[in-house]
């Protein structure tokens, strides 16, 4: 049995080749997310040429996939007689990508007579990531399907996806924040916001200071030598847009020095074009398993 893991864009996967890219829509055009799929009026955009035109001025907003595209993607693995288990951003980040999916996953199973698994993640970004990564593991291990998606299922509950907020400026300009918001950066505040339960979610309160500082107080906050064997070491993602004040080598030296995860793990990727349409330089996802769930599954 062959068993394929597709993801849409919002999840930000490593690998872009199963991935069903989302619809950025700029001033004038609308754009495939970093890939082209099918229609031959839409061309795909980079994840750098929409920050530099956002960090301009030009106003982004993005879209789920279609339902053609998901079917698209998914029915060429289904031609080639793999079973598909698709990874779905979470509904309270972007309804439509799970719905697409739940939509495509349907038709194509009155077409083929065979099943598509759609698992909500709860999740997305950094977040979308890690689950991905943990996703293809299974894969590799040859578990039989039904046994990869329960352990996605329960893996989603325990995933810690936490973003780094260094400047508003961005999000007010893309519309997805009040003009009020500016006076926080205004004060040099900077913000933690978390994914629970699949939403978006401040923490409180926010670090003041340079846009280092609070970055360093930011991942002390989420990953230290009194938490870290509650994570799981063989999984971590560092996401970043452009950085300009963000010492990310810095970063990488503090996460070594727990002597904890693996280093090939401690390396910076790219945020897709649907974070980088904010336009905000010094953006940091950062996303972890959280490991006592492992530790009970081993003697169930």
């Amino acid at each position: 049995m062959k068993i394929v893991i597709t993801t849409d864009s919002v999840l930000n996967p490593r690998d872009m080749e199963n991935m069903v890219p989302c619809i950025i829509n700029g001033d004038k055009e609308s754009y495939y997310d970093m890939k082209k799929i099918c229609n031959d009026d839409i061309r795909a955009i980079s994840n750098i040429e929409v920050f530099e035109r956002a960090l301009s001025g030009e106003k982004f907003k993005t879209a789920s996939p279609s339902i053609e595209d998901f079917m698209k993607v998914m029915s060429l693995y289904i031609e080639e007689g793999y079973d598909v288990i698709h990874l779905a951003a979470s509904k309270g980040i972007s309804e439509g990508s799970l719905n697409g999916a739940y939509a495509a996953a349907n038709t194509l199973s009155d077409i083929y007579n065979k099943e598509i698994t759609v698992i909500d993640t709860m999740t997305g970004g950094c977040g979308g990531t890690i689950i991905n990564d943990y996703a293809n593991d299974l894969v590799r291990s040859n578990l039989p399907k039904d046994e990869i998606v329960n352990k996605l299922n329960e893996v989603k509950k325990h995933i810690l996806a936490t973003f780094y907020i260094s400047k508003v400026e961005g999000f007010v300009r893309s519309g997805r924040a009040p003009k009020a918001a500016n006076l926080f950066d205004r004060f040099s505040l900077r913000y933690r916001i978390d994914i629970n339960d699949g939403k978006l979610h401040p923490k409180i309160p926010p670090y003041r200071g340079s846009i280092q500082s609070g970055f360093m107080k930011y991942l002390k906050s989420v990953i230290n030598e009194n938490n870290k064997d509650s994570f799981d070491p063989n999984y971590l993602a560092l996401l970043i847009t452009r950085l300009n004040e963000i010492d990310i080598n810095a970063a990488k030296e503090y996460l070594e020095s727990l002597n904890y995860f693996d280093k090939k793990l401690i390396k910076e990727l790219p945020f897709y074009s649907a974070i980088s349409s904010y336009g905000v330089e010094d953006q940091v996802g950062l996303a972890l398993i959280k490991k006592h769930w492992l530790n009970i599954k081993k003697h169930l």
